[in-house]
């Protein structure tokens, strides 16, 4: 099983409103939590690794986790984010890392850039906050 940190930017999706990014992912860990995910670059994720999502400037923080369903896919004309994958919010962690979220400056990655691996110092630490 890996372990991927998926950085979302909530000042560009949620009207500059960092709480309401959060607030959002919760509901939809609620309420629809099955969803696709995009990637500028194929990774080599795998069915059962864990997604935590990473809420940027201005937050910094990683408030939910989701499991990765199937294998990155591509899709022809989207050429920014030309691959996509399924994942599915866990409605129970994701409440709870939304109630004590990880903030940055505890995780061994301080400059996390794109979607990347959790180092294993940080996974501990994600698991605990998410009640894993």
């Amino acid at each position: 099983m890996g372990d991927w940190l998926f950085i979302v930017r909530p000042a560009e999706t949620a009207a500059g409103d960092a709480s309401a990014a959060k607030d959002r992912m919760l509901e939809l860990a609620e309420t629809a939590p099955r969803r696709e995910w995009c990637l500028s670059r194929r990774r080599r994720m795998s069915p059962g690794d864990r997604l935590w999502i990473y809420f940027a400037a201005p937050v910094k923080e990683v408030a939910a986790v989701a499991e990765i369903e199937g294998e990155p896919y591509e899709v022809p004309g989207s050429p920014r984010q030309p691959w996509r994958f399924p994942a599915t919010l866990d409605p129970v962690a994701t409440r709870a890392l939304h109630r004590n979220p990880v903030p940055l400056r505890a995780l061994a990655n301080r400059h996390p850039q794109g979607v990347t691996r959790v180092q294993g110092a940080d996974l501990g630490l994600l698991l605990r906050h998410a009640g894993l």
